[in-house]
């Protein structure tokens, strides 16, 4: 029993060996990487406390100022489809399809949503808590 306890503690001992080389390894290639890729984009970096305190306000807002953009993007298109539709005209094939495809993926989402909101089930809630 002994020798194998021997055995044992001399395959930790080699597995231990072998994980801190690994180890040494991978850090020194994350620490090289990590410095490069400091260097190459060393001029984003904000070394002013107060300046880079107010990034996440600046970036919040930049991307609420384009909302009125997208909407207005989203109307024209809805007006577009609704002109397509009512002229009675016929739609391409690849119009068709690509509605399809779009409806499609809508409701394949909120398929996947549903499911992650029953906590992984396809039958139905759990309602027991």
């Amino acid at each position: 029993m002994s020798a194998a306890r021997t055995k044992l503690a001399g395959l930790v001992n080699t597995v231990a060996t072998h994980a801190k080389s690994v180890t040494n390894v991978a850090e020194k290639q994350i620490t090289t990487r990590y410095s490069k890729m400091m260097e190459a984009n060393k001029e984003y970096v904000v070394e002013d406390q107060a300046k880079a305190s107010k990034l996440f306000k600046q970036w919040y807002y930049t991307n609420m100022s384009r909302i009125p953009d997208n909407i207005t993007m989203v109307q024209k298109e809805a007006a577009e489809l609704r002109q397509t539709l009512s002229k009675g005209t016929h739609l391409h094939v690849t119009e068709v399809g690509t509605l399809a495809f779009f409806a499609a993926e809508v409701y394949a989402w909120f398929v996947v949503g549903e499911i992650i909101g029953r906590g992984g089930s396809l039958v139905d809630y759990d309602v027991s808590a």
